[in-house]
């Protein structure tokens, strides 16, 4: 996230602040770098998009979250069945126009889009990929007053770093080095 901040601050308009909360000393992923990418620049959009052409803010955070059995069930809203563990936990937060409770249930659905030119892939593509890393998604949002989306993806038990592999989808990367 860091090394791309300047382009995901490009990735909005001006009218808006990108504000990050970055996790200290997080533990690896085994993730795809691009694919990470993919999916912080599709929810920062996202986000964006939400609050328009005024003045307003999108946050993104990462921190480390333990989910245990009785946690579980708060990562519903994308369908995902987890195991109890540590996970790596990235919030993209926003004070745009929120969704209805009936958006936020069809949100991940492929091809559902809010938008006049949308596709409705962006979601679904991120849900893709969470889902491929073993994480899941969720979302909560409250008309007029913004929506979070977060993802977690399990932290590696490898405890050493990628050692140069030129494999994306071998490498261990760091949730806030990835982006």
């Amino acid at each position: 996230i860091l090394e791309n901040l300047h382009f995901l601050e490009l990735a909005i308009p001006k009218e808006i602040v990108l504000e990050q909360e970055l996790g200290n000393d997080l533990p690896l992923i085994r993730a795809d770098a691009g694919q990470m990418q993919q999916v912080v620049m599709n929810l920062i959009i996202n986000a964006s998009e939400a609050i328009g052409r005024r003045a307003g803010t999108v946050s993104i955070r990462t921190s480390l979250a333990a989910i245990d059995e009785d946690r579980i069930d708060e990562w519903e809203v994308a369908k995902e069945t987890l195991s109890p563990g540590s996970y790596l936990r990235l919030d993209v937060s926003d004070n745009g126009s929120g969704m209805s409770p009936d958006v936020v249930k069809k949100v991940f659905d492929p091809f559902f889009t809010t938008k006049v030119t949308g596709r409705g892939l962006g979601l679904s593509a991120v849900v893709g990929i969470v889902r491929a890393h073993r994480g899941a998604l969720r979302v909560e949002s409250e008309e007029g007053r913004g929506t979070t989306f977060s993802m977690i993806i399990p932290v590696s038990s490898d405890k050493k770093e990628d050692s140069g592999k030129t494999d994306r989808t071998e490498s261990m990367q760091r949730l806030q080095g990835c982006v």
